[in-house]
């Protein structure tokens, strides 16, 4: 069995992985890759390969993880549908620090310059899980913002977490996990408690995280909320109706709440996807096995990954 997951994972990532390296060393084409030393951000662009919008681009940010795969791999698919990419790396990269505690934003500032001074008058974010929680926080603070795309997002900003290898080896930090020019934001605090995961893998061959977020969201403290009503833009709130890895979906209703409060001027829009994971970008890592309902329905899910993205792709069209 192990020695069939490692085959499997190994024919699905090893070009993925040489498409990445191929741009690193500029030998893909179509793919731009920059570094912290010559820019001040780390991200592949990605030059649409069809007839593209050229007012228009989207940033592309991953989850906690850090690492290429989402910038370079999901990048190169809007690019496929004519929308200009620039996955950008925001940890655990040479220049930017190498764990999720403190890292700045102020790159994001850099990278909107760059597209701008390109051409690009329409920059649209676009992350997944912690990169969702970014761009809305980025979209916040930063006006030249003009959409947000916001899969399996959260709604306020928690300690970092020191670590960068395995999630066994992970801790949360008492400091933020970002900072915008210079300063902490106010943060949630959380304990990473393996035990119930455990007992859920070996009970019900489930990997859930999202108790170590309902807790301390308990007594929630309104000073850590992203303040979204601040976004100068359209706004896609993508999730799963169980999302096992934190409470997305009870963070999407909180922020649709706020932005009533506060008359939002621009077009909110939500999707809930019944037969999905936490992972709901259009591509199929091997991970995607740690959750119960991506092994029971397989087709299913893969399909609300791609409905998912195919519906942002015509979002994006219209902003």
């Amino acid at each position: 069995m192990k020695d069939s997951f490692c085959r499997d994972k190994n024919s699905k990532w090893d070009k993925k992985r040489t498409a990445i390296q191929a741009a690193k060393t500029g030998r893909a084409g179509n793919v731009e890759y920059i570094t912290v030393a010559q820019e001040g951000f780390c991200g592949f662009y990605h030059v649409p390969v069809k007839d593209h919008d050229p007012k228009k681009a989207v940033i592309v940010i991953g989850g906690s993880e850090g690492n290429e795969n989402i910038p370079m791999n999901v990048g190169a698919m809007f690019a496929k549908c004519g929308i200009a990419a620039l996955g950008i790396c925001y940890w655990n990269v040479d220049g930017l620090p190498k764990e999720l505690v403190r890292v700045p934003v102020d790159p994001f500032e850099k990278a909107i310059l760059w597209l701008k001074n390109k051409g690009y008058e329409k920059i649209i974010m676009y992350g997944i899980s912690k990169g969702a929680e970014l761009a809305l926080l980025c979209a916040s603070l930063m006006p030249d913002i003009c959409g947000v795309v916001a899969l399996s997002p959260m709604h306020c900003i928690w300690g970092g977490m020191h670590g960068n290898q395995s999630m066994v080896s992970k801790t949360f930090s008492s400091a933020s996990e970002f900072t915008y020019r210079g300063k902490d934001f106010p943060c949630m605090a959380a304990h990473l408690k393996y035990g119930p995961a455990i007992r859920n893998l070996i009970l019900h061959q489930q990997f859930e995280l999202s108790y170590i977020y309902e807790e301390p969201l308990k007594h929630f403290d309104e000073d850590t909320a992203i303040r979204v009503e601040n976004i100068r833009g359209n706004i896609l709130f993508i999730y799963a109706k169980e999302d096992l890895m934190w409470p997305s979906k009870e963070a999407v209703a909180y922020m649709v709440e706020r932005l009533e409060k506060h008359r939002f001027a621009f077009r909110v829009d939500v999707l809930e996807y019944e037969k999905a994971s936490h992972i709901l970008v259009p591509l199929n890592p091997p991970k995607l096995k740690m959750f119960k309902i991506e092994r029971q329905y397989p087709e299913d899910c893969r399909h609300s990954r791609e409905d998912a993205f195919h519906k942002t792709i015509k979002w994006i069209s219209e902003v």
